[in-house]
């Protein structure tokens, strides 16, 4: 771990953002395989959208091992444009995965000014169970300057459910998945919180 570092997004160079996208399409493919399951397509399909100054990455001799992002009531860590999902996707294909993808990922939060709200954590697959999630969680609650943080973890995903436990997260409230729960992959979305100290 000492040799670890943890960078923006918005301070790596062209492979490491690509590195970074490529765990996130890995981790959500899939949630995200109404698009294509072409892991590939997927990568270059979304690189547009992820908000460098929100996400922050776990890197280790130039590898990206794990993502965390941060959302606000002010800024997303998502910005899609339907244009490039038009080009990857045709007219109508794009059009639809746009308006999943805002609604789901980029519209704003209904938060106070000092909350915030944790997404799209992953870590590569080589390096999962080393503990990268921990310490960008932590990383984050130190940097950033929020009294009371705020995550979505699906029903499904119990390790990771376990570990936010661990972290110090409190379950709030679970909200049922209405549409195609089978296609998702899970019935709940259980959202946890805990406060920075």
């Amino acid at each position: 771990m000492e040799s670890l570092s943890i960078k923006k997004l918005a301070d790596l160079d062209a492979s490491g953002r690509d590195q970074a996208v490529e765990i996130f399409t890995d981790a959500f493919l899939r949630s995200l395989q109404f698009m294509s399951k072409d892991q590939t397509r997927l990568t270059r399909a979304l690189r547009h959208a992820f908000v460098g100054d929100q996400f922050y990455t776990a890197v280790e001799n130039g590898k990206v091992l794990g993502i965390f992002a941060y959302s606000t009531n002010l800024a997303r860590a998502f910005s899609f444009d339907k244009q490039v999902f038009q080009k990857e996707f045709g007219r109508i294909k794009g059009s639809l995965i746009y308006k999943v993808l805002h609604g789901e990922l980029g519209k704003p939060l209904d938060f106070n000014d000092r909350q915030c709200y944790f997404e799209s954590v992953a870590t590569a697959r080589e390096a999962r169970g080393r503990g990268i999630a921990t310490l960008l969680n932590n990383h984050l609650i130190a940097e950033l300057d929020y009294d009371e943080f705020i995550l979505e973890v699906v029903d499904t995903n119990t390790s990771a459910y376990r570990l936010y436990e661990k972290l110090g997260y409190t379950e709030i409230k679970r909200k049922k998945q209405r549409l195609f729960p089978k296609l998702a992959g899970f019935n709940e979305r259980i959202y946890m919180k805990r406060g920075k100290g």
